[in-house]
C-alpha cells in the first residue's frame, strides 16, 4: 500500500466559523444602515408635517387679521372714534395745537394762542358738534390724550369741559 503524504504541517483550520462572524457583522452593519435611514425619513417626515402645520396656522392667522380689518373698516361705519391731542413745546408753550386725529388721520388742527383760548375752544366744540349732529345715529367715542402726551393743565381741563358737555348732551357721545 502506498502511503499518503501529506504536505505542510498538518493542521486544518476551519474557516466556517470566522464567514459566519463576518456576515453576522455585514448583516449587523446592514441593519443599522437602513434602521438609521428609516429614522432619518421619519425625522424629515416630521419636520414636513411641522412646517405644513406652521403654514397652516399662518394662513389662518392672516385670514383672522383680514377679516378683523374688514370687520374693523365696516363698523367704522356704524361708529366714529377719534383721538384727541393738545402738544406743545416745551420752548414756546404759548403756542398749542388741538387735534382731533380718527384712524391717525388728523381731522382738524385748532391752534391755541397764549392764555386766552376761549375762541379756539369754541371753535373746537362747534367741529365737534357739527360732526356730532350730522350724525345722530353713530355712536361717537372721544378719548383724550389716550398716549399720555404733555398737556398743560388748563388746556386739558378746559377740553374735558367741552367733552364732558358734548356726552351730557348728546345721547351717541361717549368718553373713553
Amino acid at each position: 500500500m502506498r502511503r499518503r503524504r501529506r504536505n505542510g504541517n498538518g493542521v486544518n483550520i476551519d474557516l466556517t466559523s470566522l464567514l459566519d462572524v463576518v456576515f453576522i457583522l455585514l448583516l449587523v452593519v446592514i441593519c443599522s444602515y437602513i434602521n438609521e435611514k428609516q429614522e432619518n425619513d421619519r425625522d424629515a417626515a416630521l419636520a414636513q408635517e411641522e412646517m405644513a402645520a406652521a403654514v397652516t396656522e399662518a394662513e389662518a392667522n392672516s385670514r383672522a387679521y383680514e377679516d378683523m380689518l374688514k370687520t374693523q373698516s365696516e363698523l367704522q361705519k356704524y361708529v366714529w372714534a377719534a383721538s384727541i391731542v393738545v402738544p406743545f413745546e416745551p420752548d414756546e408753550i404759548t403756542l398749542r395745537h388741538i387735534k382731533v386725529l380718527s384712524e391717525d388721520e388728523e381731522i382738524v388742527t385748532i391752534d391755541l394762542v397764549g392764555n386766552d383760548v376761549a375762541e379756539a375752544v369754541e371753535e373746537f366744540k362747534t367741529t365737534l358738534k357739527t360732526y356730532i349732529e350730522a350724525h345722530p345715529d353713530r355712536p361717537v367715542i372721544l378719548s383724550l390724550n389716550e398716549n399720555n402726551d404733555k398737556i398743560l393743565y388748563r388746556d386739558e381741563r378746559a377740553i374735558e369741559e367741552v367733552l364732558n358737555e358734548l356726552m351730557r348732551s348728546y345721547d351717541n357721545v361717549y368718553l373713553r
